[in-house]
């Protein structure tokens, strides 16, 4: 049969497959050898997302197995690692971190929540699933994921738009996606766009309620806006070497350093901040037994997820992934942040969010550099803060107040996303 162009365009919700949602495909005696039994093959349901500058697997909960103790395996399968070679051939991870991610979401039991989602970093060269801390980015596909698949039932009506509650289950915190549906789909196309994505998508707003604290339980969890770490010397003959950070936790727990301490101009490309990279993660380890997350600098080492880290300074110019480039004024802020290790091709979600608290702290690095830029500019310290990633900009909108005690409250972090559904069928793996 052959389909007319009408036909081809026509959009249709989501249909299941036939086979269960997790079935498993037993060897044949051919296929199996004198040395043990042979890996079984399993089909799990899922769905290919780009969710901001992030893309991933969305899985039902129900479509996993009820025993947790056997989605690690099934989860690292499906992404191809651990891989050696760094590039997860066997499966459907893209050999870096941003497109190594799981969110797992399922229908909330939360008062104040429509749906628990539960992010997964899946290790590109290791075997340990890291279910630390959030995902911004891959959040802002919760909500249109959930709405497709019935999750978050709306009605049949022409464009309007919804706000799905969504609980991070890793963090335990709300966060509120808005976007537009059409009929019972969410509406992808759109004029917004963001640096590092090709192409343009319609806006999915996400607020991070109360983000503060979302692992220590403190904005400040050393207490202080700046601390010092000390590192071992380098070199045999070598002295220690300490360095000014500031430890902030807002939607997920960040550690910032400004890059003057590392020499470093701003105008370095991500392959070039390969010279500070090791540095950064001693400072990582030892600032997460500060902050509480780790009893040792080697425990820490063995958590990549958190708490991440980034350089931060003033704005300068330097040329963006796309090669295009970013002028001073152009930014309030010149960030680079780190995933797993190695320098993120633009921000995190959580990681905007936790900066735009931390311009509202006075005496932290973030808020040092913020301060300056727009004073120095003429400007006031009000409205959204324009951060100059590695892809370009992006803004982070914050609203805090002081509260009884001369606290900084942070009340929420917005920030605006695009998502696209790209696949949708069963993910095959050997477990």
């Amino acid at each position: 049969m052959t389909l007319s162009s009408e036909q081809l365009l026509q959009p249709e919700p989501f249909r299941a497959p036939l086979t269960p949602p997790h079935s498993v495909d037993s060897p044949s005696d051919s296929e199996r050898d004198e040395t043990g039994p042979s890996p079984r093959r399993l089909r799990v349901r899922c769905t290919v997302m780009r969710a901001g500058t992030s893309k991933g697997l969305f899985f039902r909960q129900e479509d996993l197995p009820e025993d947790r103790l056997l989605w690690d395996p099934i989860l690292l399968a499906a992404m191809g690692s651990p891989d050696p070679n760094g590039r997860q051939l066997n499966g459907m991870g893209g050999g870096q971190s941003t497109q190594s991610k799981v969110a797992i979401v399922s229908v909330s039991e939360h008062p104040d929540a429509d749906v628990d989602y539960l992010f997964a970093q899946i290790p590109i060269d290791g075997d340990k699933v890291d279910y630390s801390g959030n995902c911004g980015n891959m959040a802002s596909g919760v909500g249109p994921f959930a709405v497709e698949e019935n999750l978050f039932p709306v009605m049949k009506a022409h464009r309007h738009f919804v706000s799905v509650r969504i609980r991070n289950v890793n963090t335990d915190r709300i966060i509120r996606s808005t976007f537009e549906v059409n009929g019972y789909l969410p509406v992808e196309n759109g004029g917004m766009k963001l640096d590092g994505v090709g192409g343009s998508g319609a806006p999915v707003r996400l607020d991070f309620l109360d983000p503060a604290g979302s692992m220590t339980g403190r904005l400040l969890p050393t207490g202080q806006a700046i601390d010092l770490v000390t590192l071992p010397p380098s070199t045999p003959l070598g002295r220690p070497r300490t360095f000014r950070v500031s430890c902030v936790d807002a939607a997920n727990p960040f550690v910032f350093v400004h890059r003057d301490e590392l020499g470093l101009t701003g105008g370095e490309s991500l392959d070039q901040l390969a010279s500070v990279t090791s540095t950064l993660m001693e400072i990582r380890a030892h600032a997460a037994v500060k902050m509480g997350l780790s009893p040792s600098p080697e425990a820490a080492a063995l958590v990549m997820g958190t708490p991440k880290i980034a350089i931060v300074g003033p704005p300068c110019r330097y040329t963006a992934l796309s090669g295009k480039t970013v002028e001073p004024e152009e930014q309030d802020l010149w960030l680079r942040a780190y995933s797993m290790g190695r320098p993120h091709p633009a921000i995190q979600m959580t990681g905007a969010v936790c900066v735009g608290s931390s311009t509202s702290i006075p005496g932290t690095l973030a808020y040092e550099s913020f301060s300056q830029s727009r004073l120095a500019g003429g400007k006031t310290l009000e409205g959204p803060v324009i951060i100059g990633h590695g892809s370009g900009t992006m803004a982070v909108e914050g609203l805090s107040h002081v509260g009884v005690q001369g606290q900084i409250v942070v009340e929420c972090g917005t920030v605006y996303r695009t998502a696209r559904r790209l696949m949708e069928g069963m993910v095959l793996c050997y477990v």
